[in-house]
C-alpha cells in the first residue's frame, strides 16, 4: 500500500484528465481518488490512463463525474435524507448509481458519499462560531449546556431524515452491490451531519452484508471532537470493523481542516493499525495546498505508518532536502 491523492486538489486547474494525472504522478503518486470536482471531459482521459495501466483508482467521491457543472463542484448537490425535496432525492439516488457505475469502470471498489444533513443548519453553524471565537474554551460549562440543547433538538428532528435515508439505501444498495462497489458513508465535519456516529452504528448493523461501509475523514473527525460531539480516537476504535477507507488531512486551530500534516491537531498514529487492511488512505488537501506540502505530508505519513516511501517527485516546485 502507498498513500493515494484526491484529484480534488488539482482537477479545477486542468482541462483534461491526462493533464491532472500528469501533475499528480509528478509528485510520486501512482494511486488516486477521483473527486467530486472531476468533469465528464476529464473522466474520459482518466479512464484512458486507467486502461493503460499507468495509474490506479482506489475510490471515487460522489458525485462523480460532477453532474451539475453549472452549479459548481461540491460533495452535496443532492441529499439522500431530504424527504421534502422529492426530485432532489430521486436525482441523488440516480447519481449515486451513476457514480458507482463510473467507479466500477475505473476499477475502484469504493464509493464515498455525504448522505445529507439534519436541520436546523443555522444552529450547527452557531456551534462552529462559538468554538472558532474561543467561546467554548472561555465558557466550557455554558457551551456544554448549549450543546446538550442542540443535541436534543437534533435528535428529535433526525427521525424523518433517517427514515428517508433508510428508504434511499434500500433502493441504492442492491444496484451498487451488483456493480461490485461498496457504498461508504463519510463522517461530516459539522453537528448537522446525517447520520451521526450513533446513527451510523445502527445503519451498519441493519444493512450488514448489503455493501454498506464507513469512510473515516480524519479532519472531519477532529473537527467534531473540537465541537464536543465525539472522542476522535474512540470513534475510530468503535467503528474499526466497518471502516473501508480514510481521507487524511490535518486540522489547524480553531477549526481549519484539509491542512497537510504534520503540525495540526490530528493524532495520525490512531490509523496505524489499518495499514495492513485493504482500506485506502487518501490525502485530501485543499486546492490551495502546495505541491511541497503534499509531498511532505505523504512522506511523513508513510514513515509514521511504516509504508514504503513515495517515489522521488519530478514536479518542478518540489525540492527534497
Amino acid at each position: 500500500m502507498r498513500i493515494a491523492l484526491s484529484t480534488c486538489w488539482n482537477s479545477e486547474r486542468h482541462e483534461t484528465g491526462e493533464a491532472l494525472l500528469d501533475e499528480i504522478q509528478s509528485l510520486g503518486f501512482d494511486t488516486v481518488e477521483l473527486g467530486y470536482a472531476l468533469t465528464h471531459a476529464q473522466s474520459d482521459g482518466v479512464l484512458r490512463r486507467v486502461r493503460s495501466g499507468s495509474v490506479k483508482v482506489c475510490s471515487v467521491h460522489a458525485f462523480c463525474p460532477n453532474p451539475v457543472p453549472d452549479g459548481g463542484a461540491g460533495p452535496e448537490p443532492f441529499s439522500l435524507c431530504d424527504k421534502r425535496d422529492f426530485d432532489g432525492r430521486r436525482n441523488g439516488i440516480a447519481q449515486v448509481v451513476a457514480s458507482a457505475r463510473f467507479a466500477a469502470e475505473a476499477g475502484a471498489s469504493r464509493l464515498v458519499l455525504h448522505a445529507g444533513r439534519v436541520p436546523p443548519f443555522r444552529a450547527a453553524a452557531k456551534l462552529d462560531k462559538l468554538v472558532s471565537d474561543g467561546w467554548r474554551a472561555e465558557h466550557p460549562e455554558r457551551y456544554d449546556r448549549k450543546l446538550a440543547r442542540f443535541s436534543d433538538r437534533r435528535s428529535r428532528k433526525a427521525k424523518k431524515p433517517l427514515e428517508t435515508l433508510y428508504a434511499s439505501l434500500e433502493e441504492v444498495l442492491p444496484q451498487t452491490r451488483a456493480l461490485g462497489v461498496t457504498l461508504c458513508l463519510e463522517n461530516l465535519p459539522t453537528a448537522d451531519g446525517c447520520p451521526d456516529e450513533n446513527e451510523l452504528v445502527q445503519l451498519l448493523a441493519d444493512f450488514k452484508g448489503e455493501g454498506l461501509a464507513y469512510w473515516h475523514d480524519s479532519g472531519h473527525g477532529q473537527r467534531r471532537q473540537e465541537l464536543g460531539l465525539i472522542h476522535h480516537a474512540g470513534i475510530v476504535r468503535r467503528l474499526a470493523p466497518n471502516i473501508a477507507g480514510f481521507h487524511l488531512h490535518d486540522m489547524l486551530p480553531p477549526l481549519q481542516d484539509h491542512a497537510m500534516p504534520p503540525g495540526g491537531k490530528v493524532d495520525f498514529s490512531m490509523f496505524r493499525p489499518f495499514v495492513d487492511s485493504d482500506a485506502p488512505m487518501v490525502l485530501e488537501p485543499r486546492p490551495a495546498r502546495t505541491a511541497g506540502e503534499i509531498v511532505g505530508a505523504a512522506r511523513h505519513l508513510s514513515e509514521l505508518f511504516g509504508l514504503p516511501p513515495p517515489p522521488a517527485p519530478s514536479h518542478p516546485d518540489v525540492r527534497l532536502e
